[in-house]
């Protein structure tokens, strides 16, 4: 086994590759408004509205104790999808407009890319701690003290922290790594990256689809929740990999 090299201070090669990317990470950070309090005012409208249309619902004649309301109200996904579109919005602003400050003030293109990839896994991070503890704070007051289901979701695991934990961060994760990639993208190639990604995107998805017709119904039954899991960890390492290679040959504009 061989040491790993150290630099000037004995320090190891690791650290100090940390020492470089952690600006970038601050510097990402600086718009705190945009990466930590606007999910979080999302998250409160989408929790409003949830509530507003279950409290429409009930005074319509909806059973907050019978098996038949929950079943509906825990079929709405509102609260996973609500951040997605910001979240993929905000990867993209991580990439495309912080990189020309970042490169006006020296940080190197892998340094950049090593940093934008560790702040978009902090901010799910975040997402995740918010939604763990927004599903407790439903179940402790009885959801809502009303009967709405709103963390409390099938999509989310129906209660299950493990799976809402999960899904949360990979979901976050994801949406902030496309956006990213198509961030970098947009700075290799302008408006042709982007449009190039989605076509071909869009082209997989009818190739996978029309194959996967003949035997939808075996694969639907053979299905497993896991696979969504294995599914976002590859997207998520293709979209950072498709960033830091973009960024390699990208303009400073």
């Amino acid at each position: 086994m061989t040491a790993a090299p150290l630099t000037a201070h004995g320090r190891p090669e690791e650290a100090r590759a940390a020492s470089r990317t952690a600006p970038v990470v601050t510097l990402h950070f600086a718009r705190r408004t945009n990466l930590l309090l606007v999910p979080l005012f999302v998250l409160g409208v989408t929790l409003v509205v949830s509530i507003v249309i279950q409290l429409a619902i009930q005074r319509a004649g909806g059973d907050p104790g019978s098996a038949e309301y929950v079943a509906g109200a825990r079929s709405n996904p509102g609260v996973a999808w609500a951040l997605s579109g910001y979240l993929v919005a905000t990867g993209v602003a991580t990439v495309a407009s912080t990189f020309p400050l970042a490169a006006a003030l020296g940080t190197t293109r892998r340094d950049f890319a090593l940093g934008t990839a560790a702040t978009q896994a902090l901010v799910a991070l975040f997402v995740t701690a918010v939604f763990v503890g927004m599903l407790g704070l439903e179940r402790l007051t009885g959801h809502w003290f009303g009967g709405f289901y709103v963390f409390d979701v099938d999509v989310l695991g129906a209660g299950d922290p493990l799976v809402l934990a999960l899904a949360a961060l990979l979901g976050s994760w994801l949406a902030l790594a496309i956006g990213g990639v198509y961030g970098a993208s947009w700075l290799r190639f302008g408006p042709r990256g982007p449009l190039v990604i989605s076509v071909a995107v869009v082209v997989v998805l009818a190739v996978v689809v029309l194959a996967a017709v003949p035997s939808f119904a075996a694969v639907a039954e053979a299905f497993r929740p896991w696979w969504l899991a294995v599914a976002a960890v590859a997207l998520i390492s293709l979209s950072v990999s498709g960033t830091f290679g973009f960024l390699r040959r990208a303009s400073v504009r």
